[in-house]
């Protein structure tokens, strides 16, 4: 019969309360896109998530649709956009008292913030590079902005990809220019 100490015992499970008990992959924050449409994006450029009063946004007269206007947080000012309008989704936002924004930042040089509203946040979700399958079964206005699709309880999820996101904004920044 072997004895051991509390203290053995304790740091025995301390090693285990402290491994990473994460499941595999890369974390996505999942979302509301349109009222038939889930989507994800990678939180590596994720800043915050935030549910913001309407009257926080200041709007921006003579600028495209999809720019609901400027607001800022955490001492950053930043534009927001409708996502759904951007991709060109059917768009429900009839001027609500709050928006739920995810805000990112860009990674080059002169990085700046840019905000998306969504029609609800819904959590984070891990992925591997496996999980990410070919775009093929979504919509035809969509596949541009996106880097595949995951399968999640017999639906399809588009995984969108913020570079290519920031590639139609660019466009639309030089056309408001």
């Amino acid at each position: 019969m072997t004895t051991s100490s509390a203290a053995s015992k304790i740091q025995a499970n301390l090693q285990e309360l402290f491994k990473a008990n994460l499941s595999p992959g890369d974390a996505y924050i999942r979302f509301q896109l349109t009222s038939k449409m889930t989507a994800l994006l990678s939180m590596e450029q994720v800043q915050e998530s935030l549910i913001v009063e309407a009257e926080k946004i200041t709007p921006l007269p003579g600028m495209p649709e999809s720019l609901i206007g400027i607001m800022s947080s955490r001492d950053r000012v930043f534009c927001v956009f409708d996502l759904t309008q951007l991709l060109n989704l059917p768009s429900k936002l009839v001027s609500p008292r709050q928006y739920q924004i995810i805000v990112l930042q860009t990674t080059d040089e002169k990085s700046f913030y840019i905000g998306f509203v969504v029609s609800r946040l819904q959590g984070i979700m891990r992925l591997t590079a496996e999980n990410i399958l070919s775009s093929a079964a979504l919509p035809s206005d969509i596949v541009p902005y996106l880097c595949g699709a995951v399968q999640d309880d017999g639906s399809i999820i588009p995984v969108l990809d913020f570079n290519r996101i920031l590639d139609k904004l660019t466009t639309i920044a030089d056309y408001a220019v």
